[in-house]
């Protein structure tokens, strides 16, 4: 949890530190990150399927298996470097058509332009970092993440303002850092993996192509409905972004800070996620029902225990919390209406969140993808839509409809969860030896 979180926070100072330039650079940074995180969905949803295998054939020191999930790794990256540097650079080429004021456009397509670059070494970075956490290595990148976090700050201030001599770069120096910091972070991993004496059974072992070639696909076929339920949740807050940026600048440097601080607390429940499918893939190593159950129990418990602080912190202190992002009073006036939406929302996004995970590292990813898009673009959307546009709500408008679409996902995705524990296939998995219940 505490490395996602670092590297969420990288995110979150340097829209602060971009706040201090202007609402117009701090819109632009908005809008330049719907077409990032788009571009970006395929790779944080399929990732998400790699810490479950890979912590189940590590609990049984299957040297075969794991050596084989490693090259996987390898092909699955280059698969997701050739498509998410497509989508990028599609949405750079057609950024006009979400219709944004003209200078906006101009600071988030220049900031785009070079994030592409750093598009390799951060689809490298994402996989690797999943691969070491499930390996149980995770204060090892939580360490890590610290650091990069260090370096992002410390390169952001001397590049975006122009300290010490250097070139003041504004908005660019983030897209910039943003690759520097990865890259030195993927070579530490790197690094660490080929020296840590523990793994040298992964590297004695042996595998081929054709296994390797088929853990690819299979990686693939999960990810890409995987993806696709995240893509359908995230488009939804994309588009809201971009309706948003149609009313005002203003309106949409407001809805920037908001995002910005509940990403936050998403990526957060997303480390105690990823350590739930690392406790059900050790449990499926040895077909225990009863651990998988209290992996999920642990995990939703303690996702809705660490949302009760930005629950607590959005309800009491939103105009505090806004304004650490920008002094301009309209901008923060609106941020702190839509922080408390936020408060209203944190526990059933901790569930939702939570137990989707759980779901992926079943394989379950087709029913909750069908229900997040029903959730969002059937219920959630349209009703923000119309609020925000027809009833002259604005951003509250569209915050109102996320709000009733992760409420109907939380429901689902919980009682999905515990039906599929009850009548998992464990019989399926007869190659492993089964623990005592």
């Amino acid at each position: 949890m505490m490395g996602e979180l670092s590297s969420m926070l990288m995110g979150v100072i340097g829209t602060m530190m971009t706040g201090h330039l202007g609402e117009t650079s701090l819109a632009a940074s908005g809008i330049a990150s719907v077409i990032y995180v788009m571009s970006m969905l395929l790779i944080w949803g399929g990732i998400r399927m790699i810490p479950t295998p890979v912590a189940e054939a590590h609990e049984l020191r299957n040297g075969s298996s794991m050596r084989t999930l490693v090259f996987a790794g390898g092909l699955l990256s280059l698969f997701f470097i050739i498509v998410c540097s497509s989508m990028l650079w599609l949405g750079i080429f057609n950024f006009d058509l979400m219709q944004q004021d003209p200078e906006v456009s101009r600071l988030a397509v220049g900031y785009l332009r070079i994030i592409a670059y750093s598009m390799p070494v951060l689809v490298l970075f994402s996989v690797l970092i999943n691969y070491i956490d499930a390996l149980g290595y995770v204060k090892f990148t939580m360490f890590l993440s610290i650091f990069g976090l260090m370096l992002d700050v410390s390169l952001n201030w001397i590049f975006i303002f122009g300290h010490w001599g250097m070139p003041k770069l504004g908005l660019n120096a983030i897209a910039m850092n943003t690759g520097i910091t990865h890259l030195v972070l993927t070579i530490i991993m790197f690094g660490m993996l080929i020296l840590q004496k523990e793994l040298a059974y992964i590297w004695e072992a042996k595998t081929n192509f054709k296994a390797v070639w088929t853990q690819t696909v299979s990686f693939i076929k999960v990810a890409i409905p995987s993806a696709l339920q995240i893509m359908v949740e995230f488009a939804a807050f994309a588009s809201g972004t971009v309706i948003i940026g149609q009313i005002s600048k203003t309106e949409q440097a407001a809805h920037q800070i908001a995002i910005n601080l509940i990403s936050v607390t998403y990526v957060t429940i997303m480390g105690i996620s990823t350590a739930g499918m690392i406790r059900v893939g050790q449990a499926l190593a040895y077909n225990s029902r009863i651990q998988i159950w209290l992996a999920g129990i642990a995990t939703i418990t303690l996702a809705m225990l660490f949302m009760v602080v930005p629950t607590v912190a959005f309800l009491l202190f939103p105009k505090s919390i806004a304004g650490l992002y920008i002094e301009d009073p309209i901008v923060v006036t609106i941020a702190t209406s839509l922080l408390l939406f936020a408060g209203l929302f944190q526990m059933a996004d901790a569930i939702q969140a939570s137990s989707m995970s759980l779901l992926r590292a079943l394989n379950d990813v087709t029913r909750p993808s069908i229900l997040s898009f029903i959730a969002f673009w059937i219920i959630g959307l349209p009703l923000g839509y119309w609020l925000a546009v027809h009833q002259g709500w604005n951003a509250k408008g569209i915050w109102v409809g996320y709000l009733v679409a992760l409420l109907v996902q939380a429901t689902f995705f919980l009682r999905r969860f515990f039906h599929l524990v009850a009548h998992f296939d464990l019989s399926a998995r007869s190659n492993n030896k089964a623990l005592p219940e």
